[in-house]
């Protein structure tokens, strides 16, 4: 079945998640208190976030910093594979260029795991001001 007409089937819920198969796979969103404060970002370099690659382990970074969107691909309102194609890299240009909501930018807490070392940033560095501007918290 095309990627396409799975996604649609699966938002309006005819099929179960798993792509046909029977599944019981549900997304957990940590609660506030379980959620990274950005002051505590652990340092994740591009060659580790370069490991996770796969629709069983999937890490983007946006705006320096490093999300693990592995429980959320088959929830992506714009498909999995639009995920996928930035899969382990820097998806910032994808999802600034794509204009996502402030519910979308919300939703982006729920899966942060780390940032870039300072040595690696684009955006969140004390020199680049109009890089930064306007970058969600």
């Amino acid at each position: 079945m095309s990627s396409a007409l799975t996604n649609l089937l699966q938002s309006l819920r005819i099929v179960p998640l798993g792509h046909g198969k029977q599944s019981n796979k549900v997304m957990v969103v940590p609660s506030e208190k379980d959620r990274l404060k950005t002051d505590d970002l652990p340092e994740i370099t591009l060659e580790e976030v370069a490991q996770h690659d796969s629709y069983d382990d999937c890490w983007v970074v946006i705006y320096d910093r490093v999300y693990d969107v592995t429980s959320f691909l088959r929830e992506h309102p714009g498909g999995d594979d639009v995920i996928m194609d930035h899969a382990g890299r820097d998806a910032t240009i994808a999802f600034h260029g794509t204009g996502h909501s402030r519910d979308a930018v919300a939703l982006m807490r729920d899966f942060l795991i780390g940032e870039l070392p300072t040595t690696q940033r684009i955006f969140r560095t004390n020199k680049n001001k109009v890089l930064s501007s306007g970058i969600p918290e």
